[in-house]
């Protein structure tokens, strides 16, 4: 089908939800997410590209038809439920300082146990890879999968790197302990 304005108020809702979930993601990670003196090359290439995804991800949804009603309603429970999962770590993090992806200093050694990071390690990076995925599922677009495939093994590794560095630790074993009881990001699953 060709490129068009969203034409149906399904197709508006969707690229609204997923609009707003983009804006509420970029103005959390400036305002909560700690920020470092200076990033390294690779910490700004993945700022960027992550901007760059996200803009193209927003224009997708104003230009790309979905896929039907049903993919339309799929997308938009996707972002609903992304913006859920991420709202519910930021309250249990609140008091916590936490990094970026692929940001590992200043150091940040606790780890939480409250809220969604009850069941999973990482339900940001979950939250996150949930609302990459919204796009491409309710269009059908191979270009918008791709993208979202590169974001998730992203946070993949930096979620790997993470973990890491806190079990080499001073509380090591007791994160250990944590990672035997939760997955790491998808519930009976990783």
């Amino acid at each position: 089908m060709p490129a068009q304005a969203p034409d149906t108020l399904l197709e508006w809702i969707l690229a609204g939800a997923g609009g707003a979930t983009l804006i509420i993601f970029a103005v959390a990670l400036q305002n909560f997410f700690v920020q470092p003196q200076a990033l390294t090359r690779l910490q700004r290439l993945f700022q960027d590209i992550s901007v760059l995804v996200g803009v193209t991800h927003g224009l997708a949804l104003l230009v790309l038809d979905s896929a039907g009603d049903a993919w339309a309603l799929t997308g938009i429970a996707m972002y609903g439920g992304a913006l859920a999962l991420f709202l519910s770590a930021l309250e249990a993090a609140r008091r916590v300082p936490m990094t970026r992806t692929f940001v590992y200093t200043p150091k940040c050694d606790t780890f939480l146990t409250k809220g969604p990071y009850r069941i999973i390690r990482h339900p940001i990076y979950l939250s996150y890879s949930v609302a990459w995925l919204a796009a491409p599922v309710a269009t059908h677009n191979i270009f918008l999968g791709l993208t979202a495939v590169f974001m998730i093994a992203c946070y993949v590794i930096s979620a790997r790197e993470e973990e890491r560095l806190m079990a080499a630790g001073a509380r090591g074993a007791e994160y250990a302990e944590f990672c035997a009881r939760t997955w790491r990001m998808i519930p009976f699953i990783y």
